[in-house]
């Protein structure tokens, strides 16, 4: 296993993202949250794209974004959310992963890229030295994360502070 920046296997490369990515990024991002149609559009998708293209292009140490692609086509992405941990008497500096952005393209799926990719994120969170990466999986993907090493450890809970009210007018 590989924590290099980036690495060719099967025609597949699995690299960080730069900022030529962000344009198909932020279409991976949009088409991953509409996928399920539980989650109502506020904006119009160039309003959405533009401004994940700017968090992308701002989001330097504190989010690291994995792509695998073939030919210049990112297939799946891996985001993770860099965590600075309060120091603690065992380890003063430490710092942990939150998965996020976990999308392949949906005529990819079920071929093993998406596995592939997450190895190579949790090489390179070894390398880095993070205490764990944790995920907040749908139940679809529960069984994905789970093939992957990851166990349920602890309950998350969560205080919902608001909801997401569709605005008219705005086109999916």
């Amino acid at each position: 296993m590989t924590t290099s920046r980036s690495e060719s296997v099967d025609g597949l490369r699995f690299r960080q993202s730069a900022g030529v990515d962000h344009a198909q990024l932020a279409a991976l991002r949009w088409d991953m949250r509409m996928e399920d149609g539980d989650e109502p559009a506020l904006v119009s998708r160039d309003v959405f794209e533009a401004e994940c293209r700017t968090f992308f292009a701002q989001s330097g140490r504190m989010h690291v974004h994995w792509l695998a692609e073939r030919d210049g086509e990112i297939l799946s992405t891996i985001s993770v959310h860099m965590v600075d941990m309060l120091p603690r008497p065992c380890k003063l500096d430490d710092r942990f992963g939150c998965i996020t952005n976990n999308y392949t393209r949906p005529e990819w799926r079920g071929r093993g890229i998406a596995t592939q990719l997450l190895r190579h994120v949790t090489a390179w969170a070894a390398a880095e030295d993070l205490e764990l990466l944790i995920v907040w999986p749908s139940a679809l993907a529960v069984p994905f994360y789970t093939r992957s090493g990851f166990a349920c450890e602890n309950e998350v809970m969560e205080l919902r502070l608001r909801e997401y009210v569709p605005i008219a007018g705005v086109q999916r």
